[in-house]
């Protein structure tokens, strides 16, 4: 067992009371292993990003396509674990746009960038849909959970609702003169086609590679939206491929798609 996840089990086993809660918060960790190895944050809810296991497969093909120079759109970015590692890999001449509309979340993304140094990592606090509006934001007690009301996959008992600015690829590309990208992550509980349908320009334009997360728990629901979205990604001239299951044990449906562009 490392040291830094002694501390954790020491600080997190209440015996030190609020001064373990403290010095949870207060610590900076670093990333143990995976594509993040080495990558300093704040203290995250998901553990695995400490130990550096979370979405192995996932963390693999980022490390395969993306290279020095690229451009990467992390969408659904929660507190920056894999903009953190984009950012690692395009190096100073590449660059990350992490998308999130969850204050918190933002918040621990401008201060886990500003932890490793990464000019490169561009934080845009908005939510990314198929048009730019105004729209309602539901929030859960997990910082990964939260999703706009129009979603598909709506959490059970949201904690807390709030207006947010949702933007569309292709207008804020437009605007704010972002640099096209070479890959796209998205990660955004049950409004993954509306992203898709607000980025059609930028597919036609610059054939980014697209790599999506599809979860819900219904695994009937899951199965259809899945095949759905795939289907109407492959449309676009895209070849469908599956990766392994980043959580196979876990009761709730889980699947992550790489789309690669075929010309």
């Amino acid at each position: 067992m490392t040291y830094q996840r002694v501390l954790l089990r020491l600080f997190s086993s209440g015996f030190l009371q609020g001064l373990g809660q403290r010095l949870l918060q207060e610590r900076v960790w670093t990333i143990e292993g995976g594509e993040g190895a080495g990558i300093k944050l704040r203290l995250p809810q998901n553990r695995e990003y400490i130990t550096g296991s979370s979405e192995i497969p996932v963390q693999k093909e980022l490390a395969r396509l993306l290279s020095a120079g690229n451009v990467f759109y992390d969408i659904g970015a929660n507190v920056g674990f894999f903009s953190l590692i984009a950012a690692k890999l395009v190096g100073s001449a590449g660059l990350v746009y992490a998308f999130e509309p969850v204050a918190e979340n933002a918040a621990s993304i401008r201060e886990n960038a500003s932890l490793n140094n990464h000019r490169n990592l561009l934080l845009l606090d908005v939510a990314v849909g198929r048009v730019s509006e105004n729209a309602e934001l539901l929030l859960t007690g997990w910082d990964g959970g939260s999703s706009l009301s129009s979603s598909v996959v709506k959490p059970s008992d949201p904690r807390l609702k709030r207006n947010v600015r949702v933007v569309a690829l292709d207008d804020i590309i437009e605007q704010e003169k972002l640099r096209p990208p070479n890959v796209v992550k998205i990660d955004v509980e049950g409004v993954e086609l509306d992203v898709i349908q607000g980025m059609t320009k930028t597919i036609a334009n610059s054939k980014p590679v697209l790599l999506y997360e599809i979860d819900d728990g219904d695994k009937a629901s899951f199965e259809r939206r899945w095949t759905e979205l795939d289907s109407f990604v492959a449309e676009f001239g895209y070849k469908i491929v599956h990766l392994e299951k980043s959580y196979p044990t876990m009761k709730w449906n889980v699947g992550h798609t790489l789309a690669l562009p075929l010309s």
